[in-house]
């Protein structure tokens, strides 16, 4: 048995090395990155201008930071770059599973586990290691902090958090969890090295610069989005799924000549009282998720076992992960790799127990491992462009969040009608023999 885990092993590496010479083919995302990279080596400064990187569509946009992070891949040639920076994307996917393995204590045997959470997400870490996106490393940053927070390490978490913060401003959504956990040293720590991260630069570029440059960041990405949503990747959030449902789009304005989406519309609303109830559903899934965050951890500080974070924790972090992806301004095809984590945490729950609610579980996840290994393979152009518009993915996560909700909900429901019973076991706590 070691001999042929090791021959696996072995062979693994093998795949993975001659694969990354297929992807480095035809990436994305990273030679946007390197493009600019390269104008920075020559001098310039206009960090955000158009012809920075690849164009108006295919411009720079993370801080300043992030480009002098990464300065010694731009002074290699760019295909040593690229493959260097897939085998970074292979050692944070290996990174994400590690850190949720240590937030749920599942077992590498567990096969009929990991194969269904393999059918799941693993065409969205296909999807990202063709694009290159730096989405993958800030969702790894994001997973190595949960994780670390849960084994109270709040320090190094917080430090790991920030640093998604500055690639993706939407892990930010997690904040509110470590306040209402009272992890203060986290939630210092992740202030504290955002104002280094976002200071740090004016070593290079002097103060006044990079206080320009920031500000330049803010309104470009931040407030000024709507050029980007309209050419870059179809959206997949609660906003994007609103827009195409219930009013027009006109694709033939994409100024890249990518245009041959279908409509798939049932209404006409102008998007401006379409953006106002994303906003309103988007307010009220918030403040429903973190009320029952706050009566679960309420919960758990009545309890006797004075933990930080419960046998919940998993959950509530997948709980968060969906949200993020569900009210995000702009959610595309490549952000859903973040369910690594909810899908991961709901198996969890769904093959370790025989109870009803486990076995309802498992069959979403069963149901969403098909739709999502077998959709990709369907032929036509036309037809994935059709399932993507559809926003099939967007169902997805809506179906993980309510899973999650339930689940949690659930659990406490019986932990709470036991709590007068301290040696029963709960049907939602009972493990498989």
């Amino acid at each position: 048995m070691p001999k042929a885990r090791s021959m696996l092993l072995v062979g693994l590496a093998v795949l993975i090395v001659m694969a990354g010479f297929a992807f480095i083919r035809n990436l994305i995302d990273f030679p946007v990155y390197y493009a600019a990279g390269q104008s920075l080596r020559s001098g310039r400064t206009d960090l955000y201008a158009p012809d920075f990187a690849l164009g108006r569509v295919m411009d720079y946009r993370y801080p300043p930071f992030f480009l002098l992070a990464f300065w010694p891949l731009w002074l290699l040639p760019y295909k040593v770059a690229a493959y260097l920076w897939y085998l970074l994307g292979i050692a944070e996917i290996a990174g994400m599973v590690f850190s949720i393995r240590r937030a749920t204590r599942i077992a590498r045997e567990k096969i009929r586990l990991w194969v269904v959470i393999g059918f799941v997400v693993t065409p969205y870490f296909v999807t990202i290691l063709h694009y290159g996106n730096a989405h993958l490393l800030a969702i790894f940053l994001l997973f190595a902090a949960c994780a670390l927070a849960f084994n109270q390490k709040q320090v190094l978490a917080g430090l790991a958090i920030a640093s998604a913060i500055a690639i993706k401003l939407t892990p930010a959504l997690l904040l509110p969890y470590f306040a209402i956990k009272r992890q203060w040293r986290l939630l210092v720590a992740v202030a504290m090295l955002l104002v280094f991260i976002y200071i740090a630069p004016a070593t290079y570029f002097g103060f006044a610069k990079n206080n320009e440059l920031l500000k330049q960041w803010f309104e470009h990405v931040v407030v000024s989005q709507e050029f980007h949503e309209a050419n870059g990747p179809i959206n997949l959030s609660l906003k994007g799924q609103l827009r195409r449902t219930f009013s027009t789009v006109d694709y033939s304005q994409r100024v890249d000549g990518d245009v041959q989406y279908p409509a798939v519309n049932l209404a006409s609303v102008p998007q401006s009282q379409i953006d106002r109830v994303w906003i309103a559903v988007s307010v009220l899934a918030g403040l429903t998720v973190f009320g029952l965050l706050v009566y679960i951890s309420r919960r758990q500080r009545a309890g006797d076992d004075g933990k930080v974070f419960g046998e919940t924790f998993a959950l509530e972090i997948g709980l968060l992960i969906c949200l993020m992806l569900f009210v995000g301004p702009l959610t595309s095809k490549i952000y859903f790799i973040a369910l690594l984590w909810p899908v991961t945490a709901l198996a969890r729950f769904a093959f370790d127990q025989v109870t009803p609610q486990a076995k309802r579980v498992r069959s979403l996840l069963i149901f969403i491992a098909a739709i999502n290994s077998v959709l990709p393979l369907l032929p036509g152009r036309w037809l994935q462009r059709w399932l993507l518009v559809l926003g099939v993915d967007f169902y997805v996560n809506l179906l993980l969040l309510l899973a999650l909700g339930y689940v949690l909900l659930a659990m406490h429901r019986h932990a709470g009608s036991r709590s007068g019973e301290p040696q029963s076991s709960s049907p939602l706590t009972a493990r498989t023999s």
